[in-house]
């Protein structure tokens, strides 16, 4: 299901360097403008776009209401968070929009836990242009035993045969 559009603050000028009609917008602080589409989460401002997050890269989006920032955090954990302040605190449509085009992008998911304790989770996500890719997170310290390395394994191979990928 895709979230109602609301865009109607968008400036023309902004609008005009998307790629298609947005999902949901929010307007930040700062006068850029945060941008849902079916494909990423965009930043735009008067002079382009400066920032692209296809949704297979979002781990996820929360909003804190007492700073008015919605914190993107991305699934391979390389690069700090992006955060976005928003003009207002009126991003209930935006924050719904993003939650549902990152759930979107996940096709199938598993998980498994170590002997240590660890949760390894492998999730299926369609990119950008259709694709299919598996990803692996882990929640806990991994030791790098063979034992661990068997379970990861495992699970990433079931979660890619349940999609047809191949293992």
């Amino acid at each position: 299901m895709i979230l109602g559009r609301r865009s109607s603050r968008l400036p023309r000028t902004i609008r005009a360097l998307l790629p298609g009609s947005p999902y949901a917008t929010a307007e930040l602080a700062d006068g850029r403008w945060a941008v849902v589409t079916g494909a990423e989460l965009l930043v735009a401002s008067e002079e382009g776009v400066t920032q692209r997050h296809p949704w297979h890269t979002v781990e996820r989006g929360r909003w804190d209401g007492e700073t008015r920032t919605v914190t993107v955090t991305w699934v391979d954990g390389s690069r700090s968070p992006l955060e976005l302040r928003t003009a207002s605190d009126e991003v209930a449509s935006f924050a719904a929009a993003l939650r549902e085009r990152v759930q979107a992008s996940v096709v199938h998911s598993d998980a498994a836990e170590t002997a240590t304790g660890a949760q390894i989770k492998v999730y299926i996500r369609r990119d950008e242009t259709g694709a299919l890719l598996s990803q692996v997170t882990v929640t806990g310290t991994l030791r790098g035993d063979g034992e661990e390395t068997r379970v990861v394994d495992e699970v990433e191979r079931r979660a890619r045969a349940a999609v047809g990928l191949p293992t």
